[in-house]
């Protein structure tokens, strides 16, 4: 690499940046409330949609496959924008994609509640995805570029909480304006309030300093564009499964998806050989723990992404609850998740680098017990399920926040905004395959049984959340090597 283009990288594979300016002043409290602020929509729009997928369906008169792709058009849409966003926010400033971002977002929410058909509400939920897009890689990058040290690691651990809280909030939200306003202005309302709720992030956008990579970033449209296109022709063919047309296309898609992310791949290692600064530099993916990070954050939210989706299902066509009944069942789940996400600093200096690993072992015997708990249920919902769903909120906790910062702490901060970008891609993703993958999963088994749908949804859930055991399976080898590779840094160092 060059000077002029790019950092240089160092012998152990990290870059340096060149020397640049420093921020103009750092973070306070109270700028850090309005990222948070703004971060809030993001997963309230997921939650609260993802809970009023059925009013959805009902009121446009689409199938299911249908209200899937209302929730991964705005997914994937995110996930296609979010590293060329921080690529963005690292070199144009940080702010100024958050406020651009945030503005188009609750323009979007508006107009998105008044759409009158699906093609319409589908193409501005993806307008909704890349406006999120465009400010969340901001969040995560500003708190980690200005904030001082102490307000540095409470920002990372309010912005894990803040996710959760989101989703809890969103499906809140959801059920009350559902319960009184009806199928048709509920879910309307509710993106609507979602959109206000970010918009208002920007009476306070003066709080948060101006912010940018010290590196001289070039853009890498070329990489932009393979990313996205890659990104869009694997997510949308699963989203919408035979209804693309029979297996033909979805494979013929998926096959020129997989083709397009491996000429994104090489194209971005060519560029850092020229010399030049890629959209996603393989100098940051060479460090094992970002690389084992992300992995781990893409396995994470698949399960997270499909448990919400399934259990929003199963709730309203097994247990016979409404929208609000669905909240009530879910309350404990998030109430837990929130609480630990709170308290993960002093949990962790008990256990230590161990956190992860633990907890996504334990996650898994929680998803098994789940399955084995609902699969028994006769037309409504287990006593058994509470508890359950309170150590899966703990549990779930112990792994989101410290995966993040296992992300962020391992990546240079001149590079800030493309972890932010990556770590936020990968959750964004990763929600998008779980409605996806396992939800797809998730009906077929259902439809697959006697006796019609809904009396297979347990059947259906059964099997889904132990495909999400799987997968924290591996999450906890990928936690433990993460872990052991920490003590070896460690015991080198001493």
């Amino acid at each position: 690499m060059t000077p002029q283009t790019a950092p240089a990288e160092s012998a152990t594979g990290s870059a340096t940046p060149a020397p640049g300016p420093r921020p103009v002043r750092a973070l306070t409290g109270a700028g850090l409330a309005v990222l948070l602020l703004a971060y809030l929509p993001v997963n309230m729009t997921f939650g609260s949609v993802n809970l009023l997928e059925p009013a959805i369906v009902t009121d446009l008169g689409v199938t299911v496959s249908g209200g899937q792709l209302v929730l991964s058009a705005y997914t994937t849409a995110f996930a296609a924008t979010l590293v060329v966003a921080g690529r963005l926010g690292d070199r144009y400033g940080r702010r100024r994609l958050l406020a651009a971002g945030a503005g188009t977002f609750g323009v979007a929410s508006v107009l998105a509640a008044l759409a009158p058909n699906l093609v319409t509400l589908v193409a501005l939920r993806a307008v909704l995805g890349v406006a999120a897009g465009l400010f969340t890689p901001q969040v995560l990058s500003t708190i980690q570029a200005t904030a001082p040290e102490r307000l540095r690691t409470l920002g990372v651990t309010l912005f894990a909480a803040v996710s959760g809280i989101a989703t809890v909030t969103g499906q809140l939200l959801a059920g009350v304006v559902a319960q009184t306003a009806g199928d048709h202005w509920g879910w309307r309302l509710v993106q609507a309030l979602t959109g206000a709720i970010g918009a208002a992030a920007l009476l306070g956008l003066r709080t948060v300093p101006e912010s940018r990579s010290t590196a001289p970033l070039a853009l890498d449209l070329r990489g932009a564009a393979l990313l996205g296109t890659g990104l869009l022709l694997v997510v949308v063919p699963l989203t919408l499964g035979t209804s693309a047309g029979g297996p033909a296309p979805v494979l013929a898609m998926l096959a020129a998806g997989g083709a397009v992310l491996a000429a994104f791949a090489r194209s971005q290692r060519a560029a850092e050989r020229r010399g030049e600064l890629p959209v996603v530099p393989p100098a940051v993916l060479r460090t094992p723990a970002v690389r084992q990070g992300l992995i781990m954050t893409l396995l994470f939210f698949t399960g997270y992404g499909a448990f919400l989706y399934e259990f929003s299902a199963l709730s309203q066509g097994a247990f016979g609850a409404d929208a609000w009944g669905a909240v009530v069942l879910l309350l404990g789940f998030g109430a837990a998740f929130i609480a630990t996400a709170l308290a993960l600093p002093a949990v962790e200096r008990r256990t230590g680098r161990w956190t992860m690993t633990g907890a996504a072992l334990g996650q898994a015997a929680v998803l098994l017990a789940l399955a084995v708990t609902v699969n028994g249920a006769q037309g409504r919902a287990p006593a058994a399920l509470h508890p359950l769903l309170i150590l899966l909120g703990v549990t779930q906790a112990l792994m989101y926040g410290p995966v993040l910062r296992t992300v962020l702490s391992r990546t240079p901060t001149w590079a800030a905004g493309v972890a932010g970008g990556l770590f936020t891609t990968l959750q964004q993703l990763g929600l998008g395959l779980g409605v996806a993958l396992l939800g797809g999963v998730f009906h077929a088994v259902a439809d697959g049984q006697g006796g019609g749908s809904a009396s297979g949804l347990p059947h259906g859930f059964a099997v889904a959340v132990t495909v999400q055991a799987a997968l924290a399976l591996v999450f906890a080898f990928l936690a433990g090597r993460v872990a052991r590779g920490a003590d070896r840094v460690t015991s080198e160092k001493a």
